[in-house]
C-alpha cells in the first residue's frame, strides 16, 4: 500500500498475537492447499463478525501468504476467534475494538 497506510479495516497484529496464530497453525497442522507446506508469513486480520450473518461475532480472518516461493497459491487464511488473538484486557495492535469503531460512548 503506498506510503505505508494499511488498509482500515484491516488489524495489524503484534509480535505476540503472530505467535499465538503460528502456534494455532502448528496444532492444527494447517498446510498449505496449493503444495503442501507449513511454513506461512501470518499478515494482519479482518474482523468477519459484522460481514457475515453466518459468523461467529468474534470471528476473525488472518491472511496467510505461503513461504513456498514456488507455490501456485500462496494466498490464503485462517479463521480464529477473538480469544485466541487478544488476551483479556489486551487491545489490537492498533488500540480500537473493531466491533465499538465508529460508536461514540
Amino acid at each position: 500500500m503506498a506510503g505505508g497506510q494499511a488498509r482500515p479495516e484491516l488489524t495489524a497484529l503484534t509480535g505476540e498475537q503472530r505467535d499465538r496464530v503460528a502456534k494455532h497453525l502448528r496444532r492444527h497442522r494447517t498446510r498449505c492447499a496449493g503444495c503442501g507446506s507449513t511454513d506461512f508469513d501470518i499478515g494482519d486480520a479482518l474482523y468477519l463478525g459484522f460481514l457475515f450473518r453466518s459468523e461467529r461475532q468474534d470471528a476473525y480472518l488472518v491472511g496467510l501468504t505461503c513461504a513456498a516461493p514456488a507455490c501456485p497459491a500462496p494466498r490464503t487464511g485462517v479463521r480464529l476467534r477473538k480469544t485466541d488473538l487478544f488476551r483479556p484486557g489486551e487491545e489490537t495492535a492498533d488500540g480500537e475494538d473493531p466491533r465499538e469503531a465508529g460508536t461514540t460512548p
